[in-house]
């Protein structure tokens, strides 16, 4: 009992929406869809960002870091590939062979050092020793002084000899200079080794200033403190912004992990520690950041938005999905119907909906179709009786014509007393029409109408001679299909009378059957007089003021456009004085048509 009534409620609801305007069941599924969308996005949004947010935005730190490690790489290898450059100069080598140098090789070598820091942004200055005490020095700030005799007696210069070659970093050229100014510079100390005997022949020093590297987080954002340190947790770069930072702790913490983020607790502010460790050169590099600024615009507010808009996208595509199969369903049926209309069949449409728009439009378009249909069977009725008494007509002319003109041909070799061609013509004349004939059939094959034609050409060619020359160009795959009867023979007569004779010399017909596609091309070509634009318009347009010189060709194509019931069956090319060639394309057809289009 309980279950019919919630069955019949259901049913009344869903005839209730049924029945509805369209507008209005899209208006109301879209208010159901977007409550429950946003409801269930800002629950999820509240649970994923209270138990993700530490760990994401450590994560985003430690990329950062991660990033700013392989900028500060770059740069230091970048001098390094510099570094080579000066080793390997022609100049530099030459100086530091010889113990005497003179003015004039001194300047070269300053020259060239400092057109390579003026190219070079992260080089502030070079300096050469070589082993007899001389020095060759550029810099961008003030040049620095040397406070030791002997290059050797650096505490580096076992260190930089055992790289044979290599390089080694140490900050503030590992205190050889004299007092130095405010900024931090971290000195590419290598041996410059002689190119010939790869003895060792200098020191070369390449000072990248501390600002270089500030570049590689300037793009920080949050107000973000960096520590860059040395091997020797010596301050590269001193972070200024945060007091009371106890770098101790966050070495010792780090043990032997390459990285890792903590939360901090300085002067009553939370920050985000992150530790990152550069094995190559041993150093460190530490980020302070405030957490409450990133807790407000983190990574993580990206991907929550990710989630919203990917679950909101999912629940309207469901929702597009329903309103598509409501909507959409019937009118595609409709369209379906639509579309057989274009191939000529016309049937009804049943599509399942209420009492709605669709529904009334369904009703009416059926009722449409009905008539539609009643009225196309009546209007074809009509039509094929209408065109096959058209097509008979022109074909009862067409028979006659040929023939007075044949025994015109007769009556002109009976008087010139050429008896034997009177004989001979008849004989052609006889199998022309028994082929023509055909038991009264009035489609032949192909091969049947070639043979009407060669035997008309045989009866013109005793009445005129040597006026004219023929070539058949005959494909013989197309002789086996069926034509209406007496179409090539019209056009071969309109060739020799309308434009080869009126020429007034010798002149040749083309007749050619070939294969295109799914279609039999038969083609007829003369060299005669040609025809204006305006004598092919005449000829294939319909106009009851036909000419009786072009009755033949005229003919001709009505009977093709009835028979294959389009306009596009023939094709005439002309031009004055350049002959004609009149196309005919047809269907490839093996069985006789017993009916007209």
């Amino acid at each position: 009992m309980i279950t019919k009534i919630i069955n019949r409620i259901f049913q009344r609801i869903k005839n209730f929406i049924m029945n509805l305007k369209i507008s209005v069941k899209i208006m109301l599924f879209y208010f159901i869809l977007l409550i429950f969308s946003i409801s269930t996005s800002s629950f999820l949004y509240q649970n994923i960002h209270s138990s993700i947010m530490s760990d994401k935005v450590s994560d985003v730190s430690i990329q950062n870091l991660y990033s700013i490690k392989s900028n500060i790489e770059a740069t230091i290898n970048n001098v390094n590939n510099y570094s080579k450059v000066i080793l390997s100069s022609d100049d530099v080598q030459n100086s530091l062979r010889n113990s005497n140098i003179d003015l004039d090789t001194q300047r070269k070598v300053n020259t060239y050092l400092l057109k390579l820091i003026d190219a070079i942004p992260q080089i502030s200055s070079v300096y050469v020793f070589d082993n007899f005490g001389n020095k060759y020095a550029v810099d961008k700030l003030t040049t620095k002084n040397w406070i030791l005799d002997n290059v050797k007696k650096a505490i580096w210069y076992n260190d930089v000899v055992e790289k044979k070659g290599g390089y080694i970093l140490k900050l503030n050229a590992g205190g050889v200079f004299g007092k130095i100014c405010d900024k931090n510079f971290v000195s590419l100390i290598r041996v410059i080794n002689d190119l010939n005997s790869q003895k060792p022949i200098g020191i070369l020093f390449v000072n990248i200033l501390e600002d270089s590297f500030r570049y590689s987080y300037e793009d920080m954002k949050y107000n973000t403190d960096l520590i860059l340190l040395d091997e020797e947790d010596e301050y590269i770069i001193n972070g200024k912004n945060i007091k009371n930072l106890d770098l101790e702790k966050i070495i010792n913490n780090a043990e032997e992990k390459n990285s890792y983020s903590t939360v901090m607790k300085i002067e009553g502010r939370e920050y985000l520690i992150s530790y990152l460790k550069m094995d190559i050169f041993n150093w460190k590099i530490i980020s302070i950041m405030p957490f409450n600024e990133l807790s407000r615009e983190s990574s993580i507010f990206s991907l929550i938005a990710f989630v919203v808009i990917l679950v909101n996208g999912l629940l309207i595509f469901i929702g597009s999905t329903l309103i598509a199969r409501l909507i959409t369903t019937p009118i595609k049926n409709l369209l379906r119907s639509m579309k057989d209309v274009e191939n000529g069949r016309f049937e009804k449409v049943d599509v399942k909906t209420g009492n709605d728009e669709i529904g009334k439009l369904r009703d009416g378009y059926n009722i449409m179709i009905s008539q539609i249909q009643k009225l196309i069977d009546k209007l074809l009725e009509e039509q094929k009786v209408k065109r096959k008494a058209e097509l008979y007509a022109l074909q009862a002319q067409i028979k006659p014509h040929f023939l007075y003109n044949t025994f015109d041909a007769i009556s002109s070799l009976a008087l010139m007393g050429r008896t034997q061609e009177v004989y001979d013509i008849m004989m052609a004349l006889g199998s022309f029409y028994r082929t023509s004939l055909s038991k009264g059939k009035e489609i032949i094959t192909i091969a049947e109408e070639l043979e009407m034609v060669k035997n008309y050409l045989k009866i013109q060619k005793y009445r005129y001679n040597d006026m004219f020359s023929v070539t058949f160009d005959i494909d013989e795959r197309v002789i086996k299909f069926k034509i209406l009867k007496l179409v090539l023979q019209p056009l071969v007569e309109n060739a020799l009378y309308h434009g080869i004779k009126p020429k007034g010399a010798n002149g040749h017909i083309y007749v050619a059957a070939k294969i295109n596609q799914d279609f039999v091309k038969l083609i007829v070509e003369d060299n005669g007089v040609g025809m204006s634009e305006e004598e092919i318009n005449n000829v294939l347009t319909r106009n009851e003021k036909n000419d009786c010189s072009s009755f033949g060709i005229k003919g001709t194509v009505e009977r093709l456009r009835i028979f294959y019931g389009t306009k596009d069956v023939i094709e005439i090319e002309s031009k004055k004085w350049h002959g004609t060639k009149v196309t005919i394309t047809v269907p490839m057809v093996e069985e006789e048509r017993e009916d007209v289009r």
